[in-house]
């Protein structure tokens, strides 16, 4: 028997993968450039997190893309759904990633330290 937590990650990282496939496959060019960075599956399978990679993308823009990404979820689902061969996807919910921002400049921090030195 599978350990329910392996077969969790399995299937996160599945819907990983055919997320990405499902939004550069978008006709939107400007959803299809976004990248997806971590897809976090709720324990019942029914919802999952999905992160965007946030740089690149002003801080103004950002409720912008996100509606049009909701507004899109039932297409990216139903993608997904089909190429897994899941009866239902679970429902999509997409937030920005800002731990790539941070980490940059947190980085950026540490050179200035490092400089002073």
């Amino acid at each position: 028997m599978v350990d329910p937590k392996i077969r969790l990650q399995r299937a996160q990282s599945a819907l990983y993968e055919r997320l990405r496939e499902a939004i550069a496959s978008l006709s939107d060019e400007e959803l299809a450039s976004l990248n997806a960075t971590e897809a976090i599956l709720a324990r019942g399978k029914k919802d999952a997190t999905i992160l965007i990679d946030s740089s690149g993308v002003a801080p103004s823009e950002r409720a912008r893309l996100l509606s049009k990404l909701k507004k899109a979820s039932g297409y990216i689902g139903s993608y997904i759904a089909a190429a897994q061969g899941w009866r239902q996807a679970p429902a999509l919910h997409f937030k920005f990633d800002e731990s790539l921002e941070s980490a940059a400049r947190l980085d950026a921090i540490f050179a200035r330290i490092k400089e002073d030195k």
